[in-house]
Formats: structure tokens, C-alpha cells, sequence
């Protein structure tokens, strides 16, 4: 197998398919002109994707997080990891409690089986968020506490497109832009749940 690395910066690998003479040559020459493809790994994508929290793959990035008409949040985590594991449930919840709002993306990826240059994680979790309209620019990261609250406010600070919150019971006339997670109507902060997140 022969293979071309950008390095670290921008981690591009390429691979030369037929091995001989002339396709090394090709390949080399096509590599410093900068002509190739670069390989990503990547899982299949998943023929079906409708859950609150979207599964991104290397190959559907480029269709779910960089659609510029979306905001979208993406989690990049590793199955092995604790603290990915702790935070699942609490990111179902953010995104069980967003899903009525269609500028709003709540997703994740495998970064352990899922490449793409566009999204590089800093270790396990890694949250970034890719603002709509804006999708050229580096994402944002959360480094905030994990919690539906704090990543909620995180959202309404930074999203380009401004969401409110769609409630199916009778708090829906009283819910606007100002309330949340964190008003008296939403989940709490120390665990990010409350009874009426759990519709």
C-alpha cells in the first residue's frame, strides 16, 4: 500500500490505488499538485437517521453539519470513553427537548471510526458547534459545564438562526425566546431534567 500524509496541521491522507511504477509516479506528481482526493475513514451511513440526536458519519458530514441553512451541535465521542458515556443521557435529553425546532441539529459522531477535516476533536467529548450561514469558520467549541442547561444557554448565545421552543402542553402560550432549561419551566439545572422534559 502506498499512501501520502499532509502531517498533523491538516491531516490529509491519500492513497494510491494500482501499485506500479507509472501510478506511483501519477500519484506522487498528482500528490505535490495537489489533484487528489483525500481519504477519510468512515462508517456506513445509516439508512435510517430520524432519532432527536442525528448520526453523523465521515461521509454525511459534509450533508448534516455543514448544511449552511442549519445550525447544528456536534458531539465527537468515543464508545470506550466514561465521560461520553456519562453524558449521553444528558445530551438525549438536550436533544429530545430541541427537536421541534427545524434551524436546530443536535448530532454526534464516532470519532473513533469517522474522520473529516471539519471536525477534529480535542480528546473525548468533543462538542463543537457549526453556526448557519457560517460554515466556512473554524465551529466553536462548548466548554462549558455538560448539562442541558448550560449547553442550552450555549445554543441561545450562539445560534444564528433564533429558536423558540415549541411545547405540545398548555405552558406553550407562556414559553418564549427568554425561557428554557433554565427558567422554572424547564429541567434543572444540577441533573438537566425535570418531569415536563420527559414528554
Amino acid at each position: 500500500m502506498v499512501f501520502a500524509y499532509t502531517g498533523n496541521e491538516d491531516a490529509k491522507k491519500f492513497f494510491c490505488g494500482e501499485i506500479s511504477l507509472d501510478t506511483i509516479k501519477e500519484f506522487a506528481q498528482d500528490f505535490l499538485e495537489d489533484k487528489l482526493t483525500p481519504s477519510y475513514k468512515s462508517d456506513p451511513v445509516p439508512e435510517s437517521n430520524d432519532e432527536d440526536v442525528k448520526v453523523v458519519v465521515g461521509k454525511s458530514l459534509d450533508q448534516i453539519v455543514l448544511d449552511e441553512s442549519k445550525d447544528v451541535l456536534l458531539e465527537i465521542y468515543a464508545p470506550w470513553c466514561g465521560h461520553c458515556q456519562s453524558l449521553e443521557p444528558i445530551y438525549n435529553k438536550l436533544g429530545k427537548y430541541l427537536r421541534g425546532i427545524d434551524s436546530l441539529v443536535i448530532a454526534k459522531m464516532d470519532g473513533t471510526n469517522n474522520e473529516h477535516p471539519r471536525a477534529k476533536p480535542d480528546g473525548f467529548p468533543t462538542i463543537l458547534f457549526y453556526p448557519a450561514g457560517k460554515k466556512s469558520f473554524e465551529p466553536i467549541t462548548f466548554e462549558g459545564d455538560r448539562t442541558v442547561v448550560e449547553m442550552y444557554k450555549f445554543l441561545k448565545k450562539h445560534a444564528a438562526i433564533p429558536f423558540k421552543l415549541k411545547r405540545p402542553d398548555s405552558s406553550a402560550a407562556r414559553t418564549d425566546s427568554a425561557e428554557g432549561p433554565g427558567s422554572s419551566t424547564g429541567p434543572e439545572k444540577s441533573s438537566g431534567s425535570n418531569p415536563k422534559d420527559e414528554l
